[in-house]
């Protein structure tokens, strides 16, 4: 039984890590600018088209689909509808929360209704997703093998890593300014920097340095070399993969003090409100506490593990069952081919 993944964003290392585990290909499926309103109408539609020659081509048995966009959901609904395969939705916090995609929830329930399983990623979302009646598991932390990274210079003092997407919901301008108030930490920004407002890259403090968009094994390398990590969202319910990516590779964590983060990264973290005063006095615990992050982030990764396998044995449980129920249907059919006609004759 064959599984793909498909996504109609660009790489994303939760896809990638979902892929590897359930032993499935993985399509990023994505044309022209992400987040771009009016590029809507044609965007979709091409990437509609595209996901259907895949699946028409690669024929999987289960197709898992990425939300939001919801449409990457409803293609893969009615690929399984058409070729009497099954489809799994693994919905993003955007598609339960942002205002993009509030609109969506009614045919989110409709779909997550006819699902093998829809995977949530935190509590929360996947006490929403209860009420409908449904099969689901909740999936946050995506636990995988990363490479070594390349070494990545940092020189001496205090390094912190700010992973970055410029998107929205980051306080960019709250990091500068606190950065200015830390002339003795240096601060290494990641994402495409272009994304900034120019006013606002005008007052960069010196200490930070935007390293742009970077090959993922330098990404790594710089992530496994700084003494802390910060990834911060203005977005609540929100759960961040550069977190996950932070303790994957061992680096204690700065992030902001929603509960959904106090609650997932509950070890090796500081937890900061996204104010000035409060990231200034957060890079100084994790100055003065350094070496006790260092090794609790390691006993939340252990902890974190073992939430996701209790995780994913629901979602390849779910897959088992179709397989099973699959197999019997076309154990059934065979059976009624090769069956002898009735003869009624002498009757």
């Amino acid at each position: 039984m064959t599984t793909t993944v498909l996504s109609w964003v660009r790489r994303h290392r939760r896809n990638e890590l979902l892929a590897e585990r359930l032993g499935a290909t993985l399509h990023d499926i994505c044309y022209g600018t992400q987040g771009n309103l009016w590029q809507a109408p044609d965007r979709y539609p091409l990437q509609a088209w595209k996901t259907w020659r895949v699946l028409r081509q690669e024929q999987p048995d289960v197709v898992l689909a990425v939300n939001p966009p919801i449409f990457c959901a409803l293609t893969a609904y009615l690929y399984s509808r058409r070729y009497g395969a099954q489809f799994a939705i693994d919905s993003h916090t955007g598609a339960f929360h942002s205002m993009k995609w509030g609109w969506s929830v009614r045919l989110q329930r409709f779909l997550a209704r006819r699902a093998l399983i829809t995977i949530a990623h935190n509590k929360s979302q996947g006490d929403i997703v209860k009420t409908w009646g449904c099969r689901y598991t909740v999936v946050g932390f995506t636990p995988g093998t990363y490479p070594e990274g390349e070494t990545y210079p940092l020189g001496d003092g205090f390094h912190v890593a700010v992973i970055s997407s410029f998107l929205g919901d980051e306080p960019v301008d709250v990091v500068f300014e606190a950065a200015r108030h830390l002339d003795d930490v240096t601060f290494h920004m990641t994402g495409d920097y272009r994304l900034i407002a120019r006013r606002l890259l005008a007052a960069k403090p010196d200490n930070i340095h935007l390293t742009g968009y970077m090959p993922y094994a330098r990404f790594v390398g710089l992530v496994r070399g700084v003494d802390a990590t910060m990834v911060l969202t203005t977005r609540n319910h929100t759960l961040l993969m550069g977190g996950f990516e932070a303790v994957s590779l061992g680096s204690p964590l700065i992030t902001s003090n929603w509960p959904i983060l106090q609650e997932y990264f509950s070890m090796g973290t500081v937890h900061v409100p996204n104010t000035v005063e409060g990231l200034i006095e957060g890079v100084r615990r994790a100055q003065r506490e350094r070496d006790t992050l260092r090794q609790d982030i390691v006993r939340l990764r252990e902890k974190l593990e073992q939430d996701f396998e209790r995780g994913m044995a629901e979602v390849q449980q779910a897959i088992r069952e179709f397989e099973a129920e699959h197999a019997r249907l076309d154990s059934d059919a065979q059976a009624c081919v090769s069956q002898p006609p009735f003869d009624t004759r002498g009757r």
